[in-house]
């Protein structure tokens, strides 16, 4: 419990279907993970009754993990230096292939040791200019 809390925060960019090499070279930013249509399981893929939000899918991901982090905006700024300069490239290829971005920032954390949870307006603003969806997972122990 020594790490706690510990913050999670990933850039995601997916779609149905889309070239994820080709968007690594476009916006010159290595993926911390991917998950191609085929790394699905097999009774996902063969599920054809399943709503399209959970078919098979594209995914793109950049991510910055922190242990004993006590705010979120931490590795979230680490998050925008990465980012820094390619935001242009990112939307246009976003839009042109219909692509989503999102954020998604887990915290796990002890029940009564929680991370200051505070969005500066700035971020917002950062992130509202990408389009992009934020979501929260909090897991206390």
């Amino acid at each position: 419990m020594d790490k706690f809390p510990q913050i999670k925060v990933s850039f995601v960019v997916e779609g149905k279907n889309f070239e994820m090499k080709q968007l690594t070279e476009e916006v010159g930013i290595l993926p911390t993970e991917t998950r191609g249509r085929e790394d699905w399981p097999e009774a996902i893929k063969s599920n054809k009754n399943l709503p399209e939000s959970l078919q098979p899918r594209c995914i793109w991901c950049i991510c910055q993990t922190e242990d004993s982090c006590k705010q979120i905006e931490i590795p979230i700024q680490k998050m925008v230096l990465q980012l820094n300069g390619k935001e242009q490239k990112l939307i246009k290829y976003c839009k042109k292939n219909n692509l989503k971005k999102s954020m998604s920032i887990v915290i796990h954390a002890d029940t009564m040791n929680l991370p200051e949870i505070v969005l500066s307006s700035d971020m917002v603003s950062y992130f509202g200019k990408l389009d992009v969806e934020i979501g929260f997972d909090i897991y206390t122990y």
